[in-house]
């Protein structure tokens, strides 16, 4: 270990509290090996990457809301499409947190706290943002960062990792102090050099500009971080601290950087952005009610930059508090402006079920169906409400065809796991439980519910063949990796 980062690791190990060290250490880095031969596979990479989403969703920090992601995928994939990709898919997630931050995990997971997108005023900042994280991974500096860690003693680099990661997605103070300053410090010196920044803001414009975003909206969201710094250290946002930056970064965005011309591409719906905006400011308060007053008071008033985006937070908010007439008669206005918004059919319909207006829910899904016979976010929310309240199998019918085009996706198998459960299918509950928990990095949990399914009875032919070349392919990669499998596993 250099003698640069021993004082550094020492430093950041010391500022963990006991059960935080315990589950940062927790999240263990592939032996290091023959030190002169630093190398980071991408098994270790899915494995690490797995293992950190896991550490985020066991603490409530990823928000599983299918719209608000969709939207962060709708502009991550637009812009990774001219990126430099290593066959691994890119995952955007949103992250329950105010602060305004963002990250990027091995495995292609790219987080965006929900302060961040409500500190943006428009897409390109925006984009412009999710643009550097992606250059970040293009470019492998996650992956180099990493295999740099592996030359330290084991426990103190999974610490740096862990620490790095949720240090990046917290906001609660008992979560800042998991980590404390020193975690924003090792990813200062470690994870993020100047160098790297530098080429992450140089890639990140080309990307935009290709995508047919503003490059000037990377330059203009440090502008605002930069004036949202001030003079306290207290006021720095999160993004300065964990992407660490030469003086003013903006100005270095702006003069070092060439703009490059923007490609002409289909328009995006802009109107996409401010009720993203608006939905994500709903789901993040933590006092609903108190948000419902302010946002009365500003349609009152007609305080407001957008009306149809102030109403749908107000919508959103209002069934929340459990005031479901009011919330239906708003969610009839915004459908009246514009009757084919699907964020609108489906808080209709959400708004009926909550109201026990079951038919008529059914109804509005449909309806939409036939606007939007694709659309994942639809099938999600559709599939959802029919597995808990409705005809599982025909959530059963509406999920299928997503599975095969979305293979990636656990909370789609989690879904599908539970209609089918509540259609009686134990064989496919148990081999998309699987799916799920290996797409989470749970390994054993997966092959445990394949040795399930394999037990059900009336198994199909097809089910018990596909059953046991999953778990055939699952109890390999275990041993690959020293797991202990159970001795009771069936044949």
């Amino acid at each position: 270990m250099s003698q640069r980062l021993l004082p550094l690791v020492l430093s950041l190990i010391v500022g963990l509290t006991p059960a935080t060290r315990s589950v940062a250490q927790s999240i263990a880095l592939p032996d290091i090996g023959d030190p002169s031969q630093v190398y980071f596979g991408s098994d270790e990479e899915r494995r690490l990457g797995l293992e950190i989403m896991q550490r985020l969703r066991e603490r409530g920090m990823v928000m599983d809301d299918v719209q608000l992601n969709e939207y962060l995928n709708s502009i991550g994939q637009s812009i990774v499409t001219y990126a430099d990709q290593n066959g691994v898919p890119f995952t955007f997630f949103l992250v329950r947190s105010a602060g305004i931050n963002a990250f990027a995990l091995p495995h292609n997971f790219i987080g965006i706290n929900a302060g961040l997108l409500l500190a943006t005023q428009r897409e390109d900042e925006l984009a412009g943002v999710i643009a550097h994280e992606i250059a970040h991974v293009s470019q492998r500096h996650i992956v180099r960062a990493i295999a740099d860690m592996k030359r330290m003693a084991l426990p103190l680099a999974a610490a740096m990792v862990a620490s790095a990661a949720l240090a990046a997605a917290s906001k609660q103070a008992g979560q800042a102090a998991l980590v404390g300053s020193m975690a924003a410090s090792a990813q200062h010196q470690i994870s993020f050099t100047r160098a790297n920044e530098q080429e992450a803001d140089r890639i990140g414009m080309q990307l935009l500009a290709k995508a047919g975003f503003d490059p000037r909206g990377m330059s203009d969201f440090f502008t605002k971080l930069e004036r949202l710094s001030g003079s306290s250290e207290n006021q720095v946002p999160e993004m300065l601290l964990t992407h660490p930056r030469p003086e003013s970064r903006a100005a270095d965005t702006q003069n070092r950087i060439e703009i490059p011309p923007v490609r002409r591409t289909a328009p995006r719906d802009r109107k996409a952005y401010d009720l993203a905006k608006a939905r994500a400011r709903a789901l993040t308060t933590e006092d609903t009610r108190a948000l419902v007053r302010e946002l009365e008071t500003s349609l009152a008033k007609g305080d407001f930059s957008n009306e149809t985006a102030t109403r749908y937070a107000y919508t959103l908010a209002l069934r929340q508090a459990g005031r479901y007439d009011d919330a239906q008669q708003q969610a009839s206005r915004l459908l009246k402006s514009d009757p084919d918004r699907l964020a609108f059919r489906i808080e209709a319909a959400e708004i009926a079920l909550a109201r026990g207006e079951r038919v008529q829910a059914w109804r509005q899904f449909e309806e939409a169906r036939q606007v939007y016979p694709d659309d994942f976010t639809l099938a999600m929310q559709y599939g959802r409400a029919l597995a808990t309240q409705g005809d599982p199998k025909q959530a059963l019918r509406l999920l299928q065809p997503h599975l095969r085009r979305r293979p990636n996706d656990p909370q789609l198998y989690a879904t599908y796991a539970q209609a089918a459960q509540r259609a009686g299918d134990m064989a496919a509950t148990h081999a998309t439980m699987a799916e799920y928990h290996y797409l989470n990095g749970e390994l054993l949990p997966a092959i445990e519910q394949l040795e399930l399914g394999l037990r059900s009875p009336g198994l199909a032919p097809n089910q018990e063949a596909q059953l046991r070349a999953r778990l055939k392919q699952f109890r390999a990669e275990a041993l690959a990796q020293n797991l202990p499998l159970s001795r009771q596993a069936t044949p």
